[in-house]
């Protein structure tokens, strides 16, 4: 019996040997990664038939020089099976590896949208988009071309393709106004009402025609069109109110007003504003209440308030404070000042909304309470270790789809990981964007540093030096105003780090006895000294109030002495809710919560 077993065993031990060497081969490869091929051994001697399955040798995977070179070449460096291991990893060999499956299937007439699709939930270009889009017309799938052309509106070229397409001109209007594109839309649409008059009279797209206008501020010529809309449907309250709003902007103030008072909530701000401008503030206040937006509501307690009816403020003030909106924070500490006032001490929810905000509890007197912060050991993560070897090689695109790709779902460790990552090459930006998201998640000493950075320290300090000025002040202005952008650029003009407008940078720049070109203001040394030049003046001016010195950084001195004069100011607690303007109102507490942040974050 034991010289039975043993002869048996003899028999398998070659086909134990083959196995080992092919499993020899493929020990690095994924469990579902191989072309695995079957054999059956015929029987020895009475030895039943062995099913074996069979692995390929060792395959190497071609690295990201080889994938661009084939992107670039068309010539074949791996097998089709080797790519289509790699196209199933969440990084850039995977996204080139369904590049160039999706140009092979392409050669050899397959369908390759499916790795055109692949490709671009990973890392989105509008040239990828343009191939897959192509790639589905081209094969017959219309519907779904047609679904892609759309995504790729306003390109010109995807109109043109959706023209000839014969695409109805609603799914285009639709496409336009979905991405906020109204001249695009205005523009097709003449191009429609020329080429097919009949379309005039078409509902749909006169609403889209009208609404383009009315987007791009141009009330005058989206009047006729909303009076005709509002003609077929005086029932629709949307249209009225945009009809009333264009009739209010070229002087048909009356028509307009009786147009407001009927679509009820919807109207109401408007209705307010106008008697405002009447000067019938009381009547005006009335109108703002109707609505239950916090911009309508605040204007109605700011003019109750304005006219010492403080009751009837605080009960609106109190409203607001409850809804989250831009007011919320303000609304709160004008109602705590006024319950004070009125002898209420029970203002613990005013409290509750303003312990978020540094600035309005140090106005009150109260400490501000500060999260207590940890310390977080953190690693660099796989996907940064690998862009930065592709960034040595030379490889600059493929690192920022390595980072674009990883970073998309990412840890706490990794938001500081990434905030690290580009504060290192000077993307200061995106280096505070990261450091807020992390602390949305958790409060750490690590990400209040990137969110709240020390940068430009020697023209900082210098001009803080210069100047008497805390320093904590200068940045926390440089973080509001640019986020450390040393090129940004403002709707209004406004240039650099501290958002100087050129005529004022060349105003000081002369006081200060220089000569400056607009292009000046891009160089962090002039920006920093002209902004900080511009701070002290106004400290000076305005006796070293901070509030108010930052009230007219952003709002202008002349405005600042307008509010100073205002029926809110009855103590210099009132100067911060007596703005009248809502930026500058938001720019002060903004610029207030940095400072004190950095005080505390760095003391």
């Amino acid at each position: 019996m034991r010289r039975k077993i043993t002869t048996g065993l003899l028999f398998l031990i070659p086909v134990l040997v083959l196995v080992l060497m092919h499993t020899t081969g493929i020990q690095n490869k994924p469990v579902d990664g191989g072309n695995y091929e079957y054999y059956e051994w015929e029987s020895l001697e009475g030895i039943a038939s062995v099913p074996v399955t069979v692995m390929p040798a060792y395959t190497e995977f071609p690295g990201i020089s080889e994938l661009l070179a084939e992107l670039e070449t068309g010539i074949k460096t791996a097998k089709d099976e080797v790519l289509q291991i790699l196209a199933k990893e969440e990084n850039a060999l995977g996204y080139y590896s369904n590049l160039i499956l999706a140009n092979r299937s392409e050669k050899e007439g397959k369908d390759a949208s499916e790795y055109y699709r692949t490709a671009l939930e990973l890392y989105y270009t509008e040239e990828i988009h343009f191939k897959l889009a192509e790639h589905l017309l081209k094969n017959g799938k219309l519907s779904e071309a047609e679904k892609e052309y759309l995504l790729l509106l306003p390109n010109e070229k995807a109109l043109d393709v959706l023209m000839a397409m014969k695409t109805a001109p609603e799914k285009i209007c639709e496409a336009y106004a979905s991405q906020k594109e109204w001249e695009a839309l205005r523009k097709f649409l003449t191009m429609v009402f020329e080429n097919n008059p009949a379309e005039n009279d078409n509902i749909t797209l006169m609403k889209y025609y009208a609404q383009a206008l009315f987007e791009q501020g141009d009330y005058k010529s989206a009047l006729p069109f909303y009076k005709k809309l509002y003609g077929l449907d005086n029932s629709d309250q949307s249209i009225a109110w945009l009809y009333a709003r264009c009739m209010e902007a070229v002087g048909q103030t009356s028509a307009a007003v009786k147009l407001y008072s009927v679509v009820g909530e919807k109207g109401a701000y408007r209705l307010g504003l106008i008697l405002q401008k009447q000067g019938k503030a009381l009547e005006a206040a009335d109108a703002f209440a109707g609505s239950n937006e916090a911009v309508s509501l605040w204007h109605a307690a700011r003019i109750w308030d304005n006219a010492g009816m403080i009751e009837k403020a605080l009960e609106t003030y109190t409203r607001i404070a409850s809804i989250a909106s831009m007011y919320q924070d303000d609304a709160a500490y004008r109602a705590y000042i006024l319950s004070k006032r009125l002898g209420n001490d029970d203002v613990d929810k005013f409290l509750d909304v303003l312990s978020f905000h540094p600035a309005w509890m140090d106005r009150i007197g109260e400490k501000p309470v500060m999260p207590e912060l940890t310390e977080l050991n953190y690693h660099v993560p796989e996907y940064l270790k690998q862009a930065e070897i592709y960034e040595a090689e030379g490889f600059l695109d493929a690192a920022a789809i390595e980072v674009a790709i990883g970073s998309k779902t990412t840890t706490l460790e990794e938001k500081l990981a990434l905030g690290d990552w580009y504060l290192k090459r000077g993307q200061y930006y995106n280096a505070i964007l990261w450091g807020i998201r992390s602390l949305s998640e958790q409060p750490t000493r690590r990400g209040y540093e990137l969110a709240y950075p020390q940068l430009f320290e020697k023209y900082v300090i210098k001009e803080a030096e210069e100047y008497k000025l805390d320093p904590a002040l200068i940045w926390a202005v440089i973080r509001e105003e640019s986020h450390f952008r040393y090129d940004a650029v403002s709707k209004a003009g406004a240039i650099g780090l501290m958002q100087i407008m050129p005529a004022t940078g060349k105003d000081i720049a002369s006081r200060m006895g220089l000569s400056i070109t607009d292009n000046d203001l891009f160089k962090p040394e002039i920006n920093i000294m002209l902004g900080a030049f511009y701070i002290n003046s106004m400290m000076n001016m305005f006796n070293g109030d901070i509030d108010k010195a930052l009230a007219a950084y952003n709002g202008g001195p002349g405005n600042v002495k307008k509010w100073l004069e205002s029926g809110l100011m009855t103590s210099e607690e009132d100067f911060p809710t007596a703005i009248s303007f809502s930026e500058t109102q938001e720019y002060v507490t903004k610029v207030r919560n940095a400072y004190f942040i950095y005080k505390w974050l760095y003391k």
